[in-house]
């Protein structure tokens, strides 16, 4: 008996994960055997005491000068393969008209398949800004090859049909922008780069308790200025029972945890976080395009670099469910703007 076309995508969908999971192992076994070459060259060193200092320090002049041409050879493919206009996008924009001047990525938050956090980040080199646009999840979005009122949600787009797919749809809600690349990250996931980071510290403005057995989801944070750990943090942003208006309230709450995120990351241990974030993350961004917006992305979170947005639209009910219906001319004319158009 054949498979059906969703039997073969979840099969595919397995094999796929197996073959993720093998390749974090992968970078995880590496990670562990630098930090032992490492430490075995520092006792190494430490055994050979001031006689080899001569030596060493002419060894260490080359090894620096090394690293000085690694570095200056690693910031110029940085640059041309982040540069605006040097990707190839996921998604094309049938006009053209938004094809310059920007770099923009879509970065899927999932839990148990369902895209709960999706945010097209837009990345403008010449005016060193970065835009954070999201997307709520329950976003109207008609699929006619799918049956269900849940599958005419943008949240599951990805589930079902992949990358491409997602990067399609969050292309059409914003009127044609182009998707250059993606990202994904489970909520388990983001919790542990969040911990790479030593935590972030964030106002929580009242007590946050949930309790959903069926995600295995429980959440118990006081209200106040604390450091949350990495779990913590996707409790937070995850939170929507105590605001007024729900699901849009839950998006200001990550707007304001991205921001400190990025206003709180200089300074830190990047290489020990990018071996972290890679191993999580599924992308189609090379390793060079990754670190040069992660370079991007630190410090940005002061005065008017970084900002965030919701696409205009209001909530409502249909066929039994909440969505959230976007308003398609508001949000071209707020693309449009965007790209000074």
């Amino acid at each position: 008996m054949s498979e059906s076309r969703f039997e073969r995508r979840e099969r595919e969908r397995r094999e796929e994960a197996l073959r993720e999971e093998a390749h974090r192992e992968r970078i995880r076994k590496r990670a562990r055997e630098l930090e032992r070459e490492l430490a075995y060259e520092e006792a190494i060193e430490q055994r050979r005491g001031n006689g080899q200092k001569g030596r060493k320090g002419k060894v260490v002049g080359v090894i620096v000068l090394i690293i000085v041409v690694l570095l200056a050879i690693t910031a110029i493919r940085v640059w041309m393969e982040m540069r605006p206009g040097a990707a190839e996008p996921v998604v094309i924009a049938g006009s053209g008209e938004f094809m310059k001047g920007r770099v923009n990525i879509l970065f899927l938050g999932t839990n148990q398949g369902l895209t709960d956090t999706m945010i097209v980040f837009s990345l403008d080199y010449d005016n060193k800004r970065l835009d954070a646009i999201s997307i709520p999840r329950d976003t109207y979005y008609y699929r006619p090859d799918f049956r269900g009122a849940a599958f005419q949600k943008v949240n599951s787009v990805y589930s079902t049909e992949g990358y491409k797919a997602a990067s399609r749809a969050a292309s059409d809600i914003l009127g044609g922008m182009p998707i250059h690349y993606y990202a994904e990250i489970d909520v388990k996931g983001a919790a542990r780069v969040i911990d790479a980071m030593g935590g972030v510290t964030m106002y929580v403005p009242f007590d946050m308790n949930y309790t959903d057995e069926n995600q295995d989801l429980y959440i118990n944070i006081k209200a106040g200025l604390q450091r949350l750990s990495g779990e913590q943090a996707i409790h937070f942003a995850r939170y929507r029972s105590s605001y007024a208006d729900g699901d849009l309230g839950r998006i200001k709450a990550q707007h304001e945890l991205l921001k400190e995120i990025a206003a709180q990351s200089g300074g830190l241990d990047y290489p020990r976080i990018a071996i972290v974030a890679r191993a999580e993350t599924r992308t189609n961004m090379s390793i060079f395009s990754q670190a040069a917006f992660a370079a991007r992305l630190s410090g940005m979170g002061g005065g008017g670099s970084f900002n965030t947005y919701t696409i205009p639209g209001t909530p409502g009910m249909m066929d039994g469910l909440s969505y959230y219906f976007h308003d398609a001319d508001a949000t071209r004319s707020f693309v449009r703007n965007l790209y000074g158009l």
